[in-house]
Formats: C-alpha cells, sequence, structure tokens
C-alpha cells in the first residue's frame, strides 16, 4: 500500500480515543511465575523451578478489555468471577490496565485461573483452574442486568466467549435486544456452541478451526475454499465476516466487501500467538467505530495481530506499537 494510505490508517488510529466500548464474555486471571532450574526434584524425574517472580494480568475477555483500553477506548468488562482471591486480583488488574470492570462474583464457582511457569520467557508447564458450566439463572438476571445499566452509554459490544460458561442464550438475547433499541454495532469473538445466538450481529471473526465448526463441517474432511467458508458465513448467520488466517491475513465477506483477501504485510519472528484473535477483534470494531472501510479494518487487524505475536504472553497492544508497525511497512495491500 502507497505511504498515502498508511497515513490514512494511521489516522483511523488517532481516532480510536474516547470510543466506548462495552466488553462482555469470560474473563480469567493469567498468573506467570517465573525462575531458574539448575537440578531434579529427587523424587521424580522432573526439573525443580526455582520461583523468582511472579505476575498477574486479565485474559479472556479481561485481554480484550485491556487491548482495547490500551489503544484508547474508554472501556467496560462484564463477566462473572468466583469469590475468591483471583477475582481480588483481576479487579486489581483492570484498575491497573486502565478499565472499568463489572465483575459478578458467583460464589458457587471458581474465578478462572491459569498459571503458567517459565525459565527465561519459556513456558514449561500450564495449570488450569476453572469452572465451565452455565453460570446459574440469578446469575445469569445480574449479568442482564448489569449490560442493561450499561448499553445506554456505550458505542458498541464486544463478546468475547470462551465457553466458560457466561455466553448463554438469555445473555445473548440481551445483548442482540440491546443493538436493536440502541443500533450500535456487535462484533461476537464466540466460540462455535453460542454462534446461534449471534444471528444479525454486525460482524464476527472466526479463525479457520472455528468457522469449520459454526457450519458444522469437519476441517480435514471440507474441502471448503476460504471464500466459500466466508460467504456461507456470511449467508446463514446475516453477519459480516471477517475470516482470520494467522499468517495469512483476513478474508474479508460482507455487504460491503463481498469477497476479499487482505493478506498479512507484516513478517514477525512469532514468539506467542496467545491474544492475537482478542486484539484483532478489539481493532476490527474499533475501525469499523472510526469509519473504516471493511478492507481497512482487515489491514489494521493483520497489523495488531503481528505485533502480539512477536511478543510473549498475552500482553497488550499500544497505540505507538500498531503506529510504528504501519510507519515501518509500505506494503500493506490487498488481492481480491
Amino acid at each position: 500500500m502507497a505511504p498515502d494510505a498508511n497515513a490514512q490508517l494511521i489516522e483511523l488510529l488517532h481516532r480510536f480515543a474516547g470510543k466506548r466500548l462495552l466488553v462482555i464474555g469470560d474473563v480469567m486471571l493469567d498468573r506467570y511465575v517465573s525462575g531458574k532450574v539448575d537440578r531434579i526434584n529427587p523424587e521424580a524425574p522432573v526439573p525443580i523451578l526455582l520461583a523468582e517472580s511472579e505476575r498477574t494480568s486479565a485474559g479472556g475477555a479481561g485481554n480484550t478489555a485491556k487491548n482495547a483500553s490500551a489503544l484508547g477506548a474508554e472501556t467496560t468488562l462484564v463477566a462473572v468471577t468466583g469469590a475468591d482471591a483471583s477475582a481480588d486480583d483481576l479487579k486489581a488488574a483492570g484498575e491497573r490496565e486502565g478499565y472499568r470492570s463489572v465483575l459478578i462474583e458467583d460464589p458457587g464457582r471458581r474465578t478462572t485461573e491459569k498459571r503458567r511457569y517459565l525459565i527465561h520467557s519459556q513456558q514449561m508447564l500450564r495449570v488450569d483452574e476453572e469452572d465451565t458450566g452455565a453460570i446459574g439463572s440469578a446469575v445469569e438476571a445480574r449479568v442482564i442486568e448489569a449490560i442493561e445499566a450499561e448499553v445506554s452509554r456505550v458505542d458498541a459490544i464486544l463478546v468475547s466467549d470462551y465457553a466458560k460458561g457466561v455466553i448463554t442464550k438469555g445473555v445473548a438475547a440481551a445483548i442482540m435486544r440491546a443493538k436493536e433499541a440502541h443500533g450500535f454495532l456487535v462484533l461476537a469473538d464466540i466460540k462455535p456452541p453460542s454462534i446461534g445466538h449471534f444471528i444479525g450481529a454486525t460482524a464476527i471473526s472466526p479463525n479457520l478451526q472455528e468457522a469449520h465448526e459454526y457450519l458444522g463441517l469437519n476441517r480435514l474432511h471440507a474441502d471448503c475454499s476460504r471464500e466459500e467458508l466466508a460467504s456461507r458465513l456470511h449467508e446463514r448467520f446475516k453477519v459480516d465476516v471477517f475470516l482470520t488466517l494467522s499468517e495469512d491475513g483476513v478474508f474479508v465477506w460482507s455487504r460491503e466487501t463481498p469477497g476479499r483477501h487482505v493478506p498479512q504485510a507484516h513478517r514477525v519472528e512469532v514468539a506467542d500467538t496467545s491474544g492475537c484473535g482478542d486484539t484483532a477483534a478489539v481493532v476490527l470494531i474499533l475501525a469499523k467505530l472510526c469509519g473504516a472501510s471493511d478492507t481497512e479494518a482487515a489491514e489494521l487487524a493483520n497489523a495488531a495481530g503481528a505485533v502480539i505475536a512477536s511478543k510473549v504472553g498475552a500482553t497488550a497492544l499500544t497505540l505507538q506499537e500498531l503506529i510504528e508497525a504501519l510507519t515501518h511497512d509500505s506494503n500493506l495491500g490487498t488481492e481480491a
């Protein structure tokens, strides 16, 4: 893409500031324990990690919220936690990471926590604690009440579903009712079981595996091109489709752009793909709020994904990092 086009993309980024985004979904605590190994456990043939430092950050829908905040959006997160220490850590993370948290405590479930043990930034073990059953009716009612309290003061909703139980049929229906009542954008970044609840949303951003599952297809045996997948999703679910293709970019099928491949122009050394999908979804919806074309939104999502993939852990993308990625790469472009 020509330098003038890059300048136009950067101008879009500057419009992100002040956009009001409501993130709804499954929040989790990411805990990183770093240390060194200099001996083997005499009890079993495994290394002993001598812990030297520990840090926490919000993951899942929390990662989505912190990325939106880091890019300048006024962000509110609605999610469910347990009544435990991990929930307290998530509240602190929200304050530290710059977004407002509406965390509904459910004493009957654990806060989802993923503990990663690292040596020199290399992950050696991950331990998960979680409850993945659907939230109960009483908690669901509180989530819906929280959504209804927030929707009058937001520009868009981003649904961040990790199949941990928050995005029930009732919660999804409340989101779609709010969309109809207020006319704002809804981007559904959702796991396959939830897709039927979001027919008529503004957009979806599945990866290839999710796209196949949305359509009830086995990826190993289905012979579907990217174009066919995207067009079928658009037709069946009445949404604009941003099919994310990792290092191959994004394939767009929408009312505005019925079939266009936007290749990944940013080549980086991949360190960790954690959080790439979250970040891409944030950039897509903020770009659309700022008047970007679907192609421009996909170009920005590509740049964001490349930056995040070059970093270790589900870390936030800053506006300056994204601007630098666009400034230093003049080869952005599209293919029909």
